[in-house]
């Protein structure tokens, strides 16, 4: 019995242009109501990609710095303006880390965790993210 032990993650639907509607209807921006940060960050095109999750992330929240993951080809420059758009705060400082991919072993099988970029972003005296409307 054969099975797939790093499943592929479900392919993300697109919106093809249909009969009787113009390019720019059909790729109009969709307004996003006010959901939790997680949830309004963008998937793709875009600067910043999500919340980084992890105990020493938690840990930095109680001096004002946040950790997000970012997009391979983003600058300091486009993720500070990501963020003070997206949550109304000023940010300060930005460090960027590149973590490198991992060899991973599943019994007999071997496989690569991808690697990915991440910013840790200092917002100035005063500001934060959890109060700030998104």
């Amino acid at each position: 019995m054969a099975f797939n032990i790093f499943k592929s993650q479900p392919k993300k639907e697109t919106k093809s242009a249909r009969p009787g509607k113009t390019k720019a209807e059909v790729s109009a921006p969709v307004e996003v109501e006010s959901q939790a940060p997680s949830a309004i960050i963008p998937t793709s095109g875009h600067a910043l990609r999500n919340i980084h999750v992890s105990e020493k992330a938690s840990r930095l929240t109680a001096i004002n710095q946040y950790t997000f993951r970012i997009s391979t080809k983003a600058n300091k420059q486009e993720i500070k303006k990501q963020v003070e758009k997206m949550f109304n705060v000023k940010v300060s400082k930005i460090r960027v880390i590149t973590m490198p991919s991992k060899s991973r072993n599943v019994g007999r099988y071997e496989g690569t965790k991808s690697g990915y970029r991440k910013a840790v972003v200092t917002l100035m005296e005063g500001y934060s993210i959890n109060e700030a409307k998104a």
